[in-house]
């Protein structure tokens, strides 16, 4: 089940909840009892193996014709 983080329209109180992709339940603030709105949170990213830097792809500044 996916975290969903939810911000309140009234006074921003922010939650976490864990509810189905298919599902839209209707989240009620627990401090001021307003309508909660879904927000998109921080996801930390890593770039695991090569091709992620520039010095994996460049092309070599020597020609075949200038080694030979």
């Amino acid at each position: 089940m996916p975290i969903y983080r939810y911000v309140c329209e009234n006074c921003g109180n922010e939650e976490v909840h864990m509810h189905g992709f298919n599902e839209s339940p209707t989240i009620v603030c627990s401090s001021c009892g307003g309508k909660m709105a879904k927000t998109i949170g921080r996801v930390g990213i890593v770039f695991k193996g090569s091709g992620f830097y520039i010095t994996d792809s460049r092309k070599s500044t020597t020609s075949k014709s200038e080694n030979e």
